[in-house]
């Protein structure tokens, strides 16, 4: 299972999470990734995150 954290990217709470979205495998959460991703945004870019172990670890590269 892996997930993309999505960040309010305005507002009072620009950059606090705004949602998650959850994909059974990797290539779906690329795809998505890939249609969220804005080389401006810099930290402001999902953050993309594997389940192991019964909790979350993030990618790096993402």
């Amino acid at each position: 299972m892996y997930k993309l954290r999505i960040y309010k990217l305005s507002g009072i709470d620009k950059g606090n999470l705004d949602h998650e979205e959850l994909f059974n495998t990797k290539d779906q959460m690329d795809k998505r990734y890939d249609e969220l991703f804005k080389k401006d945004l810099y930290c402001l870019n999902p953050t993309a995150w594997e389940q192991k172990n019964g909790g979350w670890k993030r990618l790096e590269g993402y």
